[in-house]
């Protein structure tokens, strides 16, 4: 009687657990799901990027679950679909600011010929606002999309100043806050805004040359630091691919993940700190 009773309490406990596992996994994937819509909803839509959230969700969950299980089924180790895991966490969020910083960048790019198409306008005998909406008509994207919304705010009733200040905001460079800045002043105080606008545009391209020229003097120390960084990986995977049996304790025992996880430390480190040296501010 007593072993019957002590395999039922086994049992209720059993599925007891099990359900509130399955509870507490159904409101954690609500929950990443909300939060993972939410964010690609809001990233997406600062870059002028109208897609179906939904889908990237599950595109995500899939590659989460199918990847790791490939990397199971071929390799036989938990570390490589671990590793997947956390990349794939992460890859999203390192993809987001990626396209960000290159659409940064392209807007500063484009804003020397824009402040210069506004103030040819502007000396012909055209408003700000008129040019600025030639600008928007004539322009490419990525900044004529930044300037159609500062447009925009304006006719809902949204102030000049402060419609330039969220472009600002929107746009967190230099380079906006100059134009900003000199638009302000110009409203302000008065003054010939269409040759300060000039001014202003050569000093901005005069600056992307530099910048350039210093990318192009720090390329080879920024290539350098990734194959650096990469040459340890290659030859971890060539060893574990001739000598497999002589590379298992590193994968299978906890003092080979001890290893891997200082070496993926200090590949890390040594990778940020050869970014920072060749990292000049112009």
């Amino acid at each position: 009687m007593s072993v019957w009773l002590i395999g039922v309490l086994v049992f209720v406990g059993v599925a007891a657990a099990g359900i509130v596992a399955v509870q507490a996994s159904e409101r954690f994937m609500h929950r990443y799901q909300e939060s993972f819509v939410n964010q690609a909803r809001i990233n997406l839509a600062d870059m002028f990027m109208f897609m179906n959230t939904g889908s990237l969700f599950t595109v995500n969950v899939a590659l989460l679950v199918l990847v790791p299980l490939v990397l199971w089924a071929v390799t036989g180790n938990l570390l490589l679909p671990i590793a997947a895991v956390v990349l794939l966490a992460v890859l999203p969020r390192k993809i987001y600011v990626w396209m960000r910083q290159r659409r940064i960048d392209r807007i500063q790019e484009q804003l020397p010929d824009g402040l210069l198409m506004l103030a040819g306008s502007m000396k012909a005998g055209v408003g700000f606002g008129p040019a600025m909406e030639a600008m928007v008509a004539d322009g490419m994207p990525p900044l004529a999309q930044e300037l159609a919304l500062v447009l925009r705010e304006q006719r809902m009733g949204v102030k000049t100043e402060e419609a330039l200040d969220h472009f600002a905001e929107r746009v967190p460079v230099q380079d906006v806050k100059l134009f900003v800045s000199a638009v302000q002043i110009s409203r302000e105080v008065g003054g010939n805004l269409a040759e300060s606008l000039t001014i202003l545009a050569e000093t901005l391209r005069r600056r992307l040359i530099m910048e350039g020229k210093v990318k192009a003097l720090t390329s080879q120390g920024r290539l350098q630091g990734i194959v650096m960084a990469m040459l340890p990986v290659a030859m971890v995977a060539f060893l574990a691919f001739a000598y497999p049996e002589t590379m298992r304790p590193m994968f299978h025992t906890p003092i080979g993940w001890t290893v891997i996880a200082i070496c993926v430390v200090m590949e890390y480190l040594g990778y940020r700190m050869c970014r920072k040296i060749m990292t000049i501010d112009v």
